[in-house]
């Protein structure tokens, strides 16, 4: 098992994203996809 819990992302002093928790059990898969693919 994967668990992330109130994760905080900026660049160049932009946010991204904030408070982004998750959890991935066994077996499970996750795709993150943005804008570029």
């Amino acid at each position: 098992m994967l668990e992330a819990r109130d994760l905080h992302c900026e660049r160049d002093e932009r946010t991204l994203f904030r408070g982004l928790s998750f959890t991935v059990d066994a077996g499970e898969w996750v795709q993150v996809t943005g804008g570029n693919g």
